[in-house]
């Protein structure tokens, strides 16, 4: 499959997921020109594979090449599902910046969208293990940047090895930025892949304060890989969907609550 065919199939499947993204997001989403992303769209509905209503696309048919976003997970399809909201919250845990602070940035959808909101001239130390997150933070003014580096995820785009593990441990940071793909009462912050789990522990380790960010719908849900317990978490920041119930449970927890 050529490069083009697999973008067009990825925006497909955006589409699939969250038909009334718009143009700009598509573009920002899939790291193109927005040009290009209505000559795809053009394409797709010379195609018959969506139709247009009042400037939103509607994909009418599921085609055999598209990936299974809800069995493969990418970077790309996840920042589409809650967009608006992980916005919203990335936007928001910036605000908790300091000046001189040295941070750690997990990787995940919603540090993703906190990223481009980083401040500039704070004199920052930010640690980090995403390429997304990388590209993000690489133009900005005054802030200093060590990458944990190591084998490349590409579905994720995370960075993951021993050695960037041992450089997590071997420094100190005010604040822990974690994403996390299930929260649970009993069974706590969980995630999709086995190799997330000794990264976001040595950074929950090496941080005074940890803060998590999650959308509502992580709330309740159980993923395989075990990270921590609900109680180790200092901070969570997450938007209005969140039930009475996981705020009294929080609250309970004597944890911090933002709801954005």
């Amino acid at each position: 499959m050529n490069k083009k065919d697999n973008r067009t199939n990825t925006l497909l499947a955006l589409l699939q997921e969250s038909p009334d993204l718009s143009v700009k997001n598509l573009a920002q989403i899939l790291n193109v020109s927005e040009m290009t992303i209505r000559r795809d769209l053009k394409y797709l509905k010379s195609n018959n594979l969506f139709v247009r209503s009042h400037g939103i696309q509607i994909p009418i048919h599921d085609t055999t090449n598209v990936m299974n976003i809800e069995n493969e997970y990418s970077l790309h399809s996840e920042r589409t599902k809650f967009y608006n909201e992980k916005m919203r919250i990335g936007q928001f845990a910036t605000t908790l910046i300091e000046p001189n602070d040295t941070l750690i940035l997990d990787a995940g959808t919603t540090i993703a969208e906190m990223a481009q909101f980083i401040p500039e001239n704070m004199n920052l130390n930010i640690t980090c293990y995403n390429y997304y997150t990388l590209t993000q933070l690489f133009p900005k003014d005054g802030v200093q940047i060590t990458l944990a580096g190591g084998l490349l995820h590409k579905a994720d785009q995370m960075f993951e090895s021993s050695y960037g593990i041992d450089l997590i441990r071997s420094r100190r940071a005010t604040k822990f930025f974690l994403a996390a793909s299930g929260i649970h009462e009993a069974l706590g912050i969980t995630c999709a892949h086995n190799y997330e789990v000794l990264t976001k522990k040595a950074a929950m380790s090496s941080s005074l304060t940890t803060i998590l960010v999650a959308d509502s719908s992580k709330f309740g849900l159980i993923r395989s890989a075990y990270v921590a317990p609900l109680n180790s978490i200092n901070i969570i920041i997450t938007d209005s969907g969140i039930t009475n119930e996981w705020k009294d449970i929080i609250k309970s927890q004597g944890i911090k609550l933002y709801i954005v």
